[in-house]
C-alpha cells in the first residue's frame, strides 16, 4: 500500500519532479521586450524621437519625416549647375552696315562735318522748299561732327584708308578707324574687335595708315 501511494496515484520512476514550474512574468518578460527593437523617428523639426517602440518585436529603420528628400534632390540640381563651366562670351563684332539700310552709307565725323555744314550754308534756299523739312537734331548733329572731325581733307583721308579694302574691311571698320586718334595697331585691334583673326594680315598695313593718318593730323 505504501509503494502505490493510494489508490489510482503511482510515483515517477525518476527522481526529478515531473510538475513544470510556472514561468515568472516579472524580470523574464522585461528581459524579452528588452530583446525588441525600439522605433527610432525624426519629427518634421528634426528632433530624435525613442520613446515609441513597436509591438512586432522587430527592430524598424528609422523613418525621417519632413521634404528631406526633396532637399537632396535639390542640392544635386544646386551641384549639377555649379559643374558646369561658364562659356565664354563670343568676341564683340562690328554690325553697324548689318544693321542700317541698304541705301544707307557710313561716313567718317570729317565727311558728316562738311556735308551738314554744306546744307547749313544754303539753308535760307533750302527753307522756301515745302518738301524740305531739317529735323530737331540737325544741329546737334553738326555740333557733334564739327567737334570731333580730325581732319580737315576727307578725300585725302579715304586715299590712306582704300589699301585695307584690299583685306576685307569694311567701310564702318574704316570710319572707326579714321574717326578716332589712334597711334599704334594694339589700339585699333581692341577698338575694333572684329580684326581679332585678321591680325597677322592687317599689322602690316595698318602701321603704313596709321603713320599716314597722323601725318595729316599734324597738318591740321
Amino acid at each position: 500500500m505504501a509503494e502505490k501511494g493510494g489508490k489510482g496515484f503511482s510515483l515517477p520512476k525518476s527522481g526529478k519532479s515531473a510538475l513544470k514550474p510556472p514561468a515568472s512574468k516579472g524580470k523574464d518578460d522585461s528581459s524579452v521586450k528588452s530583446k525588441r527593437g525600439r522605433k527610432v523617428q525624426f519629427d518634421s523639426e528634426g528632433s530624435l524621437d525613442t520613446n515609441s517602440t513597436k509591438s512586432n518585436g522587430k527592430a524598424d529603420i528609422p523613418s525621417f519625416k519632413g521634404d528631406l528628400g526633396k532637399a537632396g534632390k535639390g542640392e544635386k540640381a544646386g551641384s549639377a549647375g555649379k559643374s558646369q563651366k561658364a562659356k565664354a562670351p563670343d568676341p564683340l563684332e562690328l554690325r553697324v552696315e548689318q544693321e542700317l539700310p541698304a541705301n544707307t552709307t557710313c561716313l567718317m565725323d570729317c565727311e558728316a562735318a562738311d556735308i551738314l555744314q554744306g546744307i547749313q550754308e544754303n539753308m535760307v534756299v533750302l527753307s522756301d522748299d515745302p518738301a524740305i523739312k531739317l529735323p530737331v537734331s540737325f544741329d546737334r548733329g553738326l555740333a557733334y561732327a564739327q567737334r570731333n572731325r580730325l581732319y580737315d581733307n576727307p578725300q585725302a583721308v579715304k586715299q590712306i584708308l582704300e589699301p585695307l579694302k584690299q583685306h576685307g574691311v569694311s567701310d564702318g571698320e574704316l570710319c572707326m578707324i579714321a574717326n578716332f586718334p589712334l597711334e599704334s595697331v594694339d589700339e585699333v585691334f581692341a577698338l575694333v574687335p572684329s580684326f581679332k583673326n585678321k591680325k597677322s594680315k592687317l599689322r602690316v598695313p595698318l602701321e603704313n595708315v596709321l603713320a599716314e593718318l597722323a601725318k595729316l593730323r599734324k597738318a591740321a
